[in-house]
């Protein structure tokens, strides 16, 4: 009864807390891993993305596909690791494109991480997500990025908005906005900020130029062109091994 009692207080003090709390690998929590979340609105100024989603280019500069402004909207169960190896399993997340946020629910609110740097990886439904600092333009910036291609060099996807399309009858209507999104890849390299690369041998060289005589090497062997993601991907994956 004792047990019961103190679970249901756990329960309700959690429901109600403002803060999220990690547990590691056994079953107490690590008051070390506290993380900060933010209550999500829905105001139009929040949902209001940055001109090419905060990267280089205006939104109509970028062409993009029509498609959701969620990962993961059916909110799937994931699991969150901390950069202090921390763990959180089961929690309910979706990644939001439009306005950069990994969201999750407690109770019946949408919360938002306030301190994602705390964060080391978020997973769910297939889908793997770090936060990163990128460059852009001649500035350093941070976002959530999904990851493609891990090791000491990472293959990041970047998702962003490029552009709104309201509801021509009804244009206050946000559940009736069209959205298109554009995918964009960069590199991350130990100690410095994710760089954009393209899927294109020229973009793939000025980026991996550390081993351009090995890199142009694997390219003729194998015949890889670098013309689509999973091009890159396997490029990235070859390039990693190169300082093993």
């Amino acid at each position: 009864m004792k047990t019961t009692t103190l679970f249901m207080l756990f329960v309700f003090m959690f429901a109600f807390s403002i803060g999220t709390f990690a547990q590691g690998t056994g079953t107490k929590a690590d008051p070390r891993t506290t993380l900060q979340s933010k209550e999500i609105t829905t105001s139009r100024a929040e949902k209001s993305a940055p001109s090419g989603g905060g990267l280089p280019g205006s939104r109509l500069d970028l062409n993009g596909v029509e498609g959701e402004i969620y990962v993961g909207e059916s909110w799937p169960a994931g699991t969150i690791v901390l950069r202090d190896g921390g763990k959180i399993e089961n929690y309910l997340l979706r990644y939001n494109i439009l306005v950069d946020q990994m969201q999750f629910i407690t109770g019946k609110d949408t919360l938002a991480f306030a301190s994602p740097q705390e964060l080391s990886t978020l997973t769910f439904d297939k889908h793997t997500f770090i936060y990163e600092a990128y460059q852009c333009d001649k500035t350093i910036r941070y976002g959530y990025f999904e990851l493609i291609e891990p090791g000491k060099n990472k293959l990041l996807l970047k998702r962003l908005v490029t552009f709104e399309m309201p509801d021509a009858k009804n244009p206050v209507d946000t559940d009736a906005t069209k959205y298109f999104i554009d995918e964009c890849y960069f590199i991350s390299k130990p100690g410095k900020a994710a760089y954009k690369i393209m899927c294109n041998r020229k973009s793939a060289l000025s980026v991996l130029n550390d081993h351009q005589d090995e890199i142009d090497e694997y390219l003729r062997i194998t015949g890889n062109k670098v013309k689509t993601p999973d091009d890159l991907k396997k490029l990235v994956s070859y390039y990693n091994t190169l300082d093993d």
